[in-house]
C-alpha cells in the first residue's frame, strides 16, 4: 500500500515539473488542452470518452477543450470506418510539430533542473522511470 500511496505524492510533482515548464501564456493554451495534446501525442487516436478518461475530466469538458484545438488547426476529428457514430479525435500534422518543439524546450528547461542532481542520482532516476512507465503500461491495459 506504500507504493500506492507514493503515486498521490508522484502525481503532483511530475505535473508540476512538466506544467511548469510549458509557457502557457506564450502557447495560448490550457492545463486540460496541453494535457489533451500530450495524451494524443502518446495515444495517437482517441474517441472523446478516452480522451475525458485519461484527462480525468467529463465527456463534456474535453470536448469544448478540444473544440478550439481543431478550430486552430491543432487536432482533427474523424469517423471510424468500422463504427460512424463514434467521433476520434488525432493530432494534425501542425499539432504534431507544435508538440515536438514543446518537447524539446520543456526536456531542455528540465535537462538544467536533472543535471543539478548527481550522476548516480540521474541514473537512479533513469532506472526508476523506466520501471515504474512499465508497469504502470501493465495497469492501463
Amino acid at each position: 500500500m506504500k507504493d500506492i500511496s507514493a503515486l498521490f505524492e508522484i502525481f503532483p510533482i511530475c505535473q508540476k515539473l512538466l506544467l511548469n515548464s510549458f509557457d502557457l501564456h506564450d502557447i495560448h493554451f490550457t492545463k486540460t488542452q496541453i494535457y489533451i495534446l500530450l495524451t494524443l501525442s502518446a495515444k495517437k487516436n482517441l474517441n472523446m470518452s478516452e480522451v475525458a478518461a485519461y484527462i480525468a475530466s467529463s465527456k463534456e469538458q474535453a470536448t469544448r477543450a478540444v473544440a478550439p484545438l481543431v478550430k486552430q488547426g491543432y487536432v482533427e476529428r474523424y469517423h471510424n470506418e468500422s463504427n460512424r457514430k463514434k467521433v476520434f479525435i488525432r493530432l494534425t500534422k501542425q499539432g504534431n510539430d507544435f508538440l515536438q518543439k514543446e518537447k524539446i524546450r520543456v526536456k531542455s528547461h528540465l535537462a538544467s533542473q536533472f543535471n543539478a542532481l548527481s550522476l548516480e542520482d540521474r541514473e537512479i532516476f533513469r532506472q526508476s522511470i523506466e520501471n515504474t512507465l512499465r508497469v504502470l503500461r501493465k495497469l492501463e491495459s
